[in-house]
Order: structure tokens, then sequence, then C-alpha cells
């Protein structure tokens, strides 16, 4: 985040916080937050204190400075019920990702009951395992869970994702609740599901029946992103493009590997081989747009989510927007890499030395729905056609449980790459912290200039609105590599690396026979699949 102005938060004791200092280290390196040491007896200049284990001294020190506090209470553990959940309370409180909800979390092994005589916010069965109490604007909260401590190669998402999520989840809540309007606000809450392998050869493809997706998907209110494979768009049907043209609100394209063989985007190339792989896919959709007048989107969804380092410079050179891989699928493919504390934390993950933008998608997990929202985090589900059973009744569950969060965009994956971005307004400057290379910034009249920081992804610069054109043309930066043009009231920016590789210049790779066959096989096995699935059931 940008090196502003950051709130004071001292961690008692001092050697706790040493035993942890990558953890906070990671939090003020996403937050507005400085981390320190606590000296006992100074609390001068400071907005929170943390107290671990045995700093029930500090903490009350705290309290009688009005200095918002976030206590750990381990005395007296008791192990976790087999079988048991997390209850959130119905308190306003309460994330609305979590509000009134029971979710498991299996890592948990013992907890200490907290006092409930102030407001509840979560239990153990019918104890309570996190409190806040309310004192003006002051908040004391008491948490029966320890804050964990991260090894030389943690990260975040080791601590937060279905099997692992409870403690990180009151003190983030903790630390918004200091930040306040100071803060950067999460972005609107974004939301798609991911239909790896379909094509437009047929008006179905194996359970999806397109006509039937989109009509549904308008019903529940969802949008629904067909991954398609570049080596299918020899052929398209006239129909479903129609369709897709028609229900643009509720289905959209993007791509899925190139050829979708085994390790497609993970095996070890020759630059030029590599080039000419993903430059062939590239032409072979814009030939399918061409042809067919449909829109498809340059982020890759990898095959089998086999995606390397390696590849993302690459992309970022041909032209790809960005990527959209499980963080599990990263770290399996990129086992030596040593990725930053706060992998998982941000709305997207720079790869390469480019950073090519990558974020994230999730398996069928409503745990992972609510952790995602409450990081506010586009929820992107991953599913096959196989998912779309009994018309589409597990798609329906899942919208049911995105929509009854909060109020929720559905959206394309072009769209939620676009918008991937935190910001904020102040005094007519509308300031931008990018995740992604590609920007659209709706605008409104009271924004006169616009501040994009310093990120990964481009240098920081701003923009003055008050004498620009607004008609659609492009207009380049001075001393920045980056572009920008206005219309209809939405500003796109594009940071483009130095290093651009024109993909029409690339010469074209040969897909061999073996990946034509193994379409042909895949393709035929999902489609006949459910007429086999009858068949058996009778």
């Amino acid at each position: 985040m940008p090196s502003q102005s950051k709130i004071r938060v001292a961690v008692a004791p001092a050697a706790e916080y040493e035993l942890r200092r990558r953890l906070f280290d990671m939090f003020s390196s996403q937050l507005e937050v400085s981390f320190e040491p606590h000296t006992p007896g100074d609390y001068k200049g400071l907005q929170g204190l943390i107290a671990l284990s045995g700093a029930g001294e500090a903490a009350r020190g705290a309290s009688v400075r009005n200095i918002s506090c976030y206590e750990i209470i381990l005395s007296q553990p008791i192990p976790f019920p087999a079988q048991s959940a997390i209850t959130f309370t119905s308190s306003a409180g309460v994330h609305r990702a979590f509000r009134g909800k029971i979710l498991a979390d299996s890592s948990l092994i013992n907890f200490t009951p907290v006092s409930n005589s102030s407001d509840s916010l979560a239990k153990v069965g019918d104890q309570t395992i996190w409190a806040v109490e309310q004192q003006g604007n002051q908040e004391h909260h008491r948490v029966g869970v320890d804050v964990p401590v991260f090894t030389e190669r943690d990260f975040f998402h080791n601590h937060f994702r279905e099997l692992r999520w409870f403690a990180m989840v009151p003190l983030l809540h903790f630390l918004r609740r200091l930040l306040g309007s100071d803060g950067w606000p999460a972005p609107e809450p974004r939301a798609s599901f991911i239909i790896d392998d379909p094509n437009l050869h047929h008006r179905s493809y194996g359970y999806i029946d397109f006509d039937k997706l989109a009509n549904h998907a308008a019903a529940h209110n969802y949008h629904a992103t067909i991954a398609t494979v570049p080596l299918d768009a020899w052929y398209f049907d006239r129909k479903v493009v129609e369709l897709f043209q028609t229900h643009k609100k509720h289905i959209s394209l993007m791509m899925h590997g190139v050829n979708h063989v085994a390790d497609e985007l993970a095996r070890s190339y020759e630059e030029q081989d590599a080039l000419s792989l993903l430059a062939t896919g590239l032409r072979r959709i814009a030939d399918l747009e061409s042809r067919s007048g449909i829109s498809v989107a340059r982020i890759m969804a990898a095959p089998h989510g086999a995606f390397a380092e390696f590849m993302a410079d690459l992309m970022a050179r041909l032209g790809y927007e960005g990527a959209c891989v499980s963080i599990g699928s990263l770290l399996r493919w990129n086992a030596e890499k040593l990725w930053p504390a706060s992998l998982g934390f941000a709305v997207a993950q720079p790869l390469g030395s480019l950073a090519f933008p990558v974020f994230h998608r999730i398996g069928i997990s409503e745990t992972d729905i609510r952790l995602k929202t409450f990081l506010g985090h586009p929820v992107i589900v991953a599913t096959h056609h196989q998912d779309c059973v009994s018309n589409f009744a597990r798609l329906e569950s899942m919208a049911n449980t995105v929509n009854s969060i909060d109020s929720v965009r559905w959206m394309g994956i072009e769209e939620i790459s676009r918008t991937n971005f935190v910001s904020k307004m102040q005094n007519g400057m509308f300031h931008i912290w990018p995740y992604t290379r590609h920007l659209a910034v709706p605008l409104s009249p009271e924004i006169t200039e616009v501040e994009v920081c310093r990120s990964p992804y481009c240098g920081g610069f701003t923009i003055d609105l008050r004498n620009v054109r607004r008609d659609g043309a492009e207009t380049a930066l001075l001393n920045v590599p980056a572009r920008y043009r206005i219309s209809n009231n939405t500003l796109e920016i594009f940071f483009p690396p130095s290093n651009t590789v024109d993909y029409r210049q690339v010469e074209s790779k040969s897909p061999g026979m073996w990946p034509i066959v193994r379409r042909l096989l895949t393709e035929a096995r999902d489609r006949t699949q459910p007429v086999l699935s009858l068949a058996s059931a009778r």
C-alpha cells in the first residue's frame, strides 16, 4: 500500500511481538498500520494495542487511557470439541460474511472461553470465544484463540483458507475498525462462476444447455464465464454466438489454455517456443472474434491450475491482461518460489519480473466464499459442466450463498480484472491503488483529478481531468509507460510493459496430432456423459 501516514499499534509483550514480527510486518505492508513492541507504561501516540498472552496489565492500561485493545485470553484452555464449529452471533459487530453463520475450522485444537458480559461475536457451543466491549470510541476485544506465528516461509494464505482461518478474522476485524475511514475501503462485492472447457460448437456441452444457463443465471442473479480452449475456436454455432451476444450480462467467455494438454503452462520451454504457444492462443481467439463478432477476455484460466511464473512475463509482454489461478495451484507449480508473507491477502498477486496480475479462484466451498467476501476479494468459483446437473442446482445454491451476504455485482472475468483496484476520494482527488494493468474507472462529476499510486504494476502518476479529451482518444503520459482514454464517463488506464511483443508477429506453433485427438476425445466424453448417466440410472 502507499507509504502514507500510518496509525501506531503496539504489541505486548515485546518478546511475543518479535516472535510474530513476520505476521505484523505483513499486515503493515498491506494496511496503513505501523506495529511496534510495547514499552511497559508507554502509551503515548498509540491508536491501538494488541495484548498477547500474559499482557493483561498492558491491556488494562490501554483501556484506562481510552486506547482500543485486542486482548488474547489463553488462561485455562479447554479442548475444542470434536465435530464442533464457530457460531457467529447476529450482532451488528460481526462482518456480513459471517453474521449468524456456523462454520468449521478444523485447525482449532483448544480455546479459552472469554467473558460474555460484553457483546458476544462468536461462540463455540454456548461459550463465547470472541467478545467486544464498547466504551465511547474505544473497543476492547477479547479473543480465546492465539494469533498465529509465521515461519520464515509462511504466508497469509496458510492461515486463511477453508481448513484454517478463524484466528485471523478477529484480528483483521480489529485492525479495520482502528483504521475506520482512514483505511482503503474494499472494492465493491463482485462475483463470477467459471465453467472450464465448454466450446461453442453446439447449443449444449455436456450437462450445459447455453440457453437454459443464460436464463437460469438471469432468474437467480449470477454470471457464468465460460473458459473455452483456443484450440476449439476453429468452429462455432451461430445460434450459440447469438446467445452470448444477447445475454452478455449473464454469460461471457475467457481463455482456457491454448491446446489444453497436461501441464501446458507449466512446462520447461525455450523462450521462443513459449512465446509461439501463447501467441497462437491469442491468434486463434482473435480469429474467432473476427469471424463471429463475439468477445473473449484475454484472461487465462490455466488448465488444471498448472501455471509457472516463467509464463507470466511472456504473457504480460504479449498483451494478456491477467490470469485466474487458485493459490493452491500457484504453490504447487512454483514450489521453489519464495512467496511474500502477504500471499493471499491482496485482491491480486503480481507474478514475475513484470508484475503480471494473477487473481484467485476457489472451489465449491461456502467457507471459502465467505472468507473471500470478508477480505473484499472477488468471489470466483471454478466449476465444470458436471456441476450443472439437476437444472444447475449447484450453481443456484452457491449463487444464493453469495447473494445472501451482500449486494453483489455479478460480472464477467474481464470486468472483474479491470475493477481490481481499491480507491478513496479526498477533496476532489480520486486515489487509486491498482491490482491490474488495465483499469476501468467510473467517473463522477466531483472527481477533478485521479492519482494512480505507485505499485508493482505501474509508476505513480496523476491525471488532471479538467482539461482532457473525453471522446475515447488515447493519450500517452509523459515519463510513465501508461496510456489512458475517457468515454461514456469511464476512465480506462493501461500499464503495458516496456518490452511488449505483437503476437501477430510471432510465428505460430502447430499443435501436432495429440492435442487435436485429445480434445476430440474429451469433447466426445463430455457430450456423451449425460446420456450415459441417464442410461445407467435406468
